[in-house]
């Protein structure tokens, strides 16, 4: 696993990264956030983009942290859309598609 810039991550970042936030989730993270699986990252031609791990991130944050563990992957922005709606819509018990539909919506770009 990489280490990654958090500030790097969330000038990226396809959504507002503290719209859909859980706060007690991030708390939680905080006190258990080695034992988690590190964030998933593409490293497409616009930089690096967080597909999955905003509350692992916010955690990492909230500990004075810089860096978070991440997996990177290689991809195009639209992967990382594809990969973040159905990780999303797997927790959600969605569709992918209506996954999809939300972060289209919700986008900053």
């Amino acid at each position: 696993m990489t280490q990654v810039s958090i500030a790097d991550l969330l000038d990226g970042a396809p959504v507002d990264p503290g719209a859909h936030l859980d706060t007690a989730r991030v708390e939680r993270y905080t006190e258990m956030l080695e034992a988690l699986p590190p964030v998933v990252v593409f490293d497409t031609e616009e930089g690096l983009l967080l597909a999955d791990g905003y509350h692992r991130v916010a955690a990492a944050r909230r500990l004075g942290r810089k860096t978070v563990e991440a997996e990177v992957r290689t991809g195009s922005r639209h992967d990382a859309l594809l990969y973040a709606a159905a990780v999303g819509a797997a927790q959600r018990g969605i569709s992918p598609e209506e996954a999809a539909s939300y972060i289209r919506r919700r986008g900053r770009h």
